[in-house]
């Protein structure tokens, strides 16, 4: 089986994206791999990674145009309804902004759902509320 390594966002403000996710995670840095183009967080085995807009080239990818539409959602694994409820209002206070509150889906999670600094999608979900 090849497992996933890592996910990566592009951003005009890396950095700021990045620190957005490291204080509301809790994510420790790959310190070996921050340089001025890119910082990497680790969140269990995958790393996720916060690049520079000058990446796009450098990986030989096409920038991504405003009002494409949502092409990913990173879902973020909370351990209670609480945890979940805690980090919605973190968020929020950090600049990301709420989709959908709180929720039970038809699969009985519970969930809500935020955008970032970037308004790239969020997931919050407790599997085992």
């Amino acid at each position: 089986m090849n497992l996933l390594m890592q996910v990566s966002l592009f951003s005009e403000d890396f950095i700021g994206l990045s620190e957005f996710y490291r204080d509301l995670f809790d994510l420790p840095e790959v310190e070996d791999l921050r340089s001025d183009v890119f910082r990497g967080y680790m969140s269990g085995d995958v790393m996720i990674g916060f690049s520079a807009l000058a990446a796009y080239d450098m990986l030989g990818l096409d920038e991504r145009k405003a009002g494409e539409g949502d092409q990913t959602a990173f879902t973020f694994k909370m351990a209670t309804k609480e945890a979940l409820d805690t980090c919605v209002e973190a968020a929020k206070a950090r600049g990301g902004t709420l989709v959908k509150g709180q929720f039970m889906t038809y699969y009985n999670w519970y969930m809500a759902v935020l955008r970032d600094p970037d308004g790239n999608a969020i997931r919050l979900a407790c599997t085992t509320p």
